[in-house]
């Protein structure tokens, strides 16, 4: 039984007439789906824009089934369809799902999930994956870890086989950045918006950030550096990850100047998929102004107890801001070139002969770069990518001190800890 209040809101077919509403909006909307044509809304969801509601359950659905979908009739070519046909190839109607930029790895992110800080990502465990990840590039670099050779190793091979396992690592819905950095960047983004005068972060986030690095940093150098232990891999990439830590935060220093989306991607190594997320969740970094060090509340001097740090860490940006020179393709090298450079790690004349060929190649392509400039000749060069060079034993001192040694402003019971100057007896 019906009441007659349930009876008047029903049509003659007995079908709710807000649920023939909310049919009719969705084919009036004024987006398209990218998938199959039909009305879209503006939710931003799984990294694209444009896609309706069937297809956006259809894409949760088959990813959450870890199903292997193929195309009925070629494979060689991808079937067409539009929103009434949409259903007849399930395997077509996937590939074009990520075609436009939808995401697997970006299923189930918005859950809640409590995740072990010592989240790790298994090679094993990465083999079994079912659903293929989002194409980042126009070439193909396998998820599996890999041995490359060295002669095979170009500056383009570098940068892809990193982008491909920063995205297995932090675009995994349960890995640290998705459930623990990605909420603390959406309160910066919150905060940078409304231009809030000091940018507060959780005390764990640059400790956080150093572990993802970690993460991604031990597969990477893995597929390069078979011939060493992994307990060596292990200790080259904790080196490494400082390095970077305290590099990242220099080379945003350089990018002062951009939008705060640019001076992210700029000063990092992040592939397009990652870039896209934020695009896409942050759709106003692109016109936000990039914001300087001193812009973050938990760097307001003094944020060390030992003020030379402090120090330490001013002139060494002062001098590698000037060294940089705003160049984008200098800040992506510099990255390699750290991963591949450990500081304080004990090497064998072998250990140290693998090492070297891949900070010879780097180094040569930084002054490759730098010469084909206008304004610079072969000494300048020389010295520019000298400097440059030097900088990664400073950047990993940087680290340091962003990692160990910064006070955090609300916990006043630390700030007893801070050097204090003799002035002497008041008169």
């Amino acid at each position: 039984m019906i009441s007659r209040q349930q009876a008047s809101i029903l049509n003659t077919s007995g079908t709710p007439l807000n649920t023939m509403q909310k049919t009719k909006d969705r084919s009036c909307c004024s987006y398209t789906c990218g998938v199959c044509g039909d009305g879209a809304t503006s939710y931003r969801l799984y990294g694209a824009e444009t896609v309706c509601h069937s297809c956006r359950i259809f894409f949760r659905r088959t990813v959450t089934a870890k199903k292997t979908l193929t195309c009925l009739v070629d494979a060689s070519v991808k079937c067409t369809f539009d929103k009434f046909t949409r259903n007849r190839c399930r395997g077509c109607r996937y590939s074009k799902c990520l075609d436009i930029g939808m995401n697997p790895y970006l299923v189930g992110s918005c859950k809640q999930i409590d995740v072990d800080s010592d989240f790790t990502v298994s090679e094993s465990s990465l083999q079994k994956i079912l659903i293929p990840a989002p194409k980042t590039s126009a070439y193909q670099v396998s998820t599996s870890v890999q041995t490359l050779h060295l002669q095979d190793c170009t500056k383009e091979t570098l940068f892809l086989k990193y982008e491909e396992v920063s995205d297995i690592i932090i675009l995994h819905p349960e890995g640290l950045y998705m459930q623990k950095l990605f909420q603390a960047d959406q309160a910066f983004y919150e905060q940078a918006r409304v231009k809030m005068k000091k940018i507060e972060f959780p005390i764990d986030y640059l400790w956080t950030n150093k572990k993802v690095l970690d993460l991604i940093a031990s597969p990477f150098l893995e597929t390069f550096l078979p011939e060493l232990s992994s307990d060596l891999l292990q200790r080259i990439a904790e080196s490494s990850s400082i390095t970077l830590l305290g590099l990242i935060i220099g080379l945003e220093q350089c990018f002062v100047n951009e939008s705060i989306l640019d001076q992210f991607q700029y000063s990092s190594l992040v592939s397009p998929a990652f870039v896209d997320l934020w695009r896409t969740s942050f759709p106003e970094l692109k016109t936000l102004k990039a914001l300087p060090l001193d812009s973050y509340d938990m760097l307001k001097s003094p944020w060390t107890p030992n003020i030379e740090d402090e120090k330490f860490v001013e002139d060494t940006f002062d001098i590698f801001v000037n060294l940089v020179s705003g160049d984008v393709e200098v800040a992506k090298l510099l990255n390699l070139l750290a991963l591949f450079s450990p500081v304080k790690v004990v090497l064998s004349k072998e250990e140290t002969f693998y090492l070297k060929h891949f900070q010879r190649k780097i180094s040569m392509e930084m002054y490759t770069h730098v010469l084909a400039r206008d304004t610079c000749d072969n000494i300048d060069a020389l010295e520019r990518v000298t400097g440059l060079g030097k900088m990664i034993e400073k950047m990993n001192r940087c680290g340091e001190i962003f990692h160990d040694s910064i006070i955090y402003h609300s916990q006043e019971d630390i700030l007893e800890d801070i050097e204090t100057i003799d002035l002497g007896p008041m008169y």
